[in-house]
């Protein structure tokens, strides 16, 4: 399929902003990562949260469950997800967390409009000082 022939999404994602337990990056080594592993930074708001803004490839088809493609996609077709991660100095990640995609419709993006399409991540775990850091999937709400 052409790229001419996607639809496109824009996504507008909120993080707590509550780092892993163990890592030593700086701020611009938190991001969204796309297929490379190159970091795309978010913007931290005055309540210590970090928003992250994307645009998403998708296929037209809607007779089944939206599609999305392209550099920042990850996963099968039908468990389709982005990566939000922090890298510690030595170029290793600290923490991945998974946002799913597979919870947005049809019906969402149409009522985007063209707007992004907002994600609320779901709070970051209370931490025990000193453990081990826990990635794993996010939940979020579309709205």
């Amino acid at each position: 399929m052409a790229k001419q022939d996607m639809l496109t999404l824009r996504l507008r994602i909120v993080h707590d902003g509550v780092p892993p337990n163990v890592w030593d990056g700086p701020p611009d080594y938190f991001g969204v990562h796309d297929k490379q592993n190159v970091l795309y930074p978010g913007k931290a708001e005055a309540d210590g949260s970090v928003v992250f803004e994307v645009t998403l490839d998708l296929k037209p088809d809607r007779t089944r469950a939206p599609v999305f493609v392209g550099d920042f996609v990850h996963g099968t077709p039908k468990e389709r997800f982005l990566y939000i991660g922090w890298r510690n100095t030595n170029g290793a990640y600290a923490q991945r967390l998974k946002v799913p995609l597979n919870g947005i419709t049809w019906s969402d993006i149409d009522k985007a409009n063209g707007k992004p399409l907002t994600g609320e991540l779901a709070p970051s775990r209370k931490r025990v000082p000193g453990a081990t850091n826990v990635g794993g999937t996010r939940a979020v709400t579309w709205t």
